[in-house]
């Protein structure tokens, strides 16, 4: 086993690990922690992950009052790995270390030149590639059977693509398929000449081109069923897959933690930052910086899961998982309240609690409740864990670019989003959504603040009609549905700059009250509204 990982053999509760000062510590699969069983929301498909492996440098599970204090080390990841797994653990700290791939599993390179489909790509020095016969292979470094960890093609089907270009610190979308080369020559160690099969191919001079696998087989992190963890003064440049996951766990923060890419790097994660899936208790995101996701930097939600069979004599349903990346972990567990929600309107209407819960399969579990079956709609009804829902606190952060969203936030609990940077997003810096028939991610929300943000060219990709820059689309289904699924929303004291359609948008649907007070845009600003209860809008400047 590796250095690292044997520090964390033989753990006791209450114990400090403290790390060489300065030191760097290279991990591989092959001799870290190898685990089974740990099912990761938003992640692999199953048989993309079918066993829940997990390869960690550090695991803890049933362990209480530990510290991890890196004391300023390094930890280098080959291959690709969960770096930290935790399952069932109590009042831990992570603090005072870096952690970066030795090979990204991210490809980037920048186009040098273009001469009417003859190309000149630098190929950064952190990624490794071969040339073999006129073809370009992306891959990893050697296991230790001497094979690559992984190798593909530019433009297989697993691989996805997004052109950045460093001067305005925007993406834009690429067609993969106009990666396949005629013809690559190898001129130097960094540098190929490619020939387009397609010669107007947009390859333009100073863009830097990203490329990444999408099979989320590992995370940067997961840790489940813990409570109290703290992560303080982490420099995260790089995570596979999906970034730190947090499900069902009770408080959760990160404080003064950088999740920037690597020095000469454009690309810090494949996914998102920090994904919250089914927590409670506080969830705390706090003097944090973030760039170069190919996804969203905050996602809190909940799992809506189908009921596809009731029996009202035994009072039992069976529920299943239905987005194909979600599935397998233990949604629910003895004493935790259940919503029944309508799948058309998103609205609840009925309340129970769970007595006992099955696994039946990877997808389906078999609950016992305490009271009798309200009329379902079986096979479209969704439930949700109405237990395991956070409040949420983002401050002082940080948030440049990316190819996703700022904040996805779908729970009933306390939100506030203050004294935040959102600049250069290929989304909207807040988006408010709630679905239970396409990714399945729950709920409703009840009252949420953002206050005192700076929100900057932001929605510059125009995900949606009118590139609105705040966003509230729950998915109803019933068009001619008049109720509402998010209660308050309050816009408060932020300036908004950078509109990209000559004014700022805000798309609010099915949401009862929201209050757009003391903003100041730098254009003129407009709401689109649909279900909308009350829109208190007072005391706004536009500068222009």
């Amino acid at each position: 086993m590796n250095e690292l990982s044997s520090l964390f053999l033989n753990v006791c509760d209450g114990n400090t690990i403290v790390l060489e000062k300065g030191k760097v510590y290279h991990v591989f699969p092959e001799d870290s922690f190898e685990k089974k069983g740990f099912f990761c929301s938003n992640t692999a498909k199953q048989h993309e992950n079918p066993e829940g492996l997990r390869y960690s440098a550090i695991f803890l599970e049933n362990k209480k009052d530990i510290t991890v204090d890196g004391n300023g080390a390094e930890i280098v990841v080959h291959g690709k790995m969960t770096p930290f797994l935790l399952d069932k653990c109590e009042n831990v700290i992570f603090k005072n270390f870096t952690l970066d791939y030795f090979c990204p599993t991210m490809t980037e390179f920048e186009v040098l030149t273009n001469a009417d489909g003859e190309c000149e790509l630098k190929i950064n020095p952190d990624c490794r590639f071969r040339v073999t016969n006129g073809e370009l292979f992306w891959r990893g470094e050697d296991d230790f059977n001497g094979t690559p960890y992984w190798e593909n093609r530019p433009h297989v089907q697993g691989r996805y693509v997004k052109v950045y270009n460093p001067e305005k610190k925007m993406c834009r979308d690429f067609d993969r398929n106009d990666l396949d080369f005629e013809r690559v020559e190898q001129i130097d160690e960094r540098t190929v000449k490619v020939t387009l099969k397609n010669r107007d191919a947009d390859f333009v001079p100073g863009d830097i081109f990203q490329t990444r696998n999408i099979v989320r087989d590992q995370t940067g992190g997961l840790f489940q069923r813990c409570r109290n963890l703290e992560f303080e003064n982490l420099r995260i440049k790089f995570m596979h897959g999906l970034g730190m996951v947090s499900q069902f766990c009770e408080n959760v923060s990160f404080k003064n933690c950088d999740f920037t890419p690597a020095e000469g790097r454009t690309a810090a994660s494949t996914a998102d930052f920090f994904q919250l899936s089914g927590c409670r208790g506080k969830l705390t995101i706090e003097s944090c910086k973030a760039y170069g996701a190919h996804d969203d930097y905050v996602n809190v939600h909940g799992t809506h899961l189908r009921i596809v069979e009731a029996d009202e004599k035994k009072k039992t349903l069976v529920v299943r998982f239905m987005h194909p990346e979600s599935w397998g972990f233990q949604a629910f567990e003895e004493g935790d309240e259940l919503e029944f929600i309508k799948w058309d309107t998103l609205i609840p209407y009925a309340e129970t609690k769970v007595v006992s819960c099955e696994k039946l399969n990877a997808t389906d579990i078999r609950l016992t409740l305490d009271r009798e079956l309200p009329s379902i709609e079986v096979g479209r009804d969704v439930v949700e864990n109405a237990t395991w829902t956070p409040d949420l606190y983002v401050r002082n952060c940080d948030f440049g670019p990316t190819c996703g969203r700022g904040i996805l936030c779908t729970t009933r609990g306390e939100v506030i989003i203050e004294n935040n940077h959102f600049h250069n997003l290929w989304g909207p810096a807040l988006l408010l959504e709630d679905d239970c028939n396409f990714w399945f991610e729950s709920g409703y929300t009840k009252s949420i603040t953002f206050r005192n943000n700076l929100v900057e060219n932001c929605e510059y990709a125009e995900m949606w009609q009118g590139a609105p820059v705040i966003r509230c689309t729950p998915k109803v289904m019933n068009e001619k549905s008049r109720e509402f699924v998010h209660a308050k929303l309050t816009l408060e004291n932020n300036t908004f700059k950078g509109a990209k359609k000559e004014k700022h948008l805000l798309w609010l649907e099915y949401i009862d009250s929201v209050e757009v007070k003391n903003n100041t845009f730098d254009a003129p600003y407009d709401f689109y509204e649909k279900c909308v209860g009350r829109v208190d809008d007072k005391n706004n400047t536009v500068l222009k």
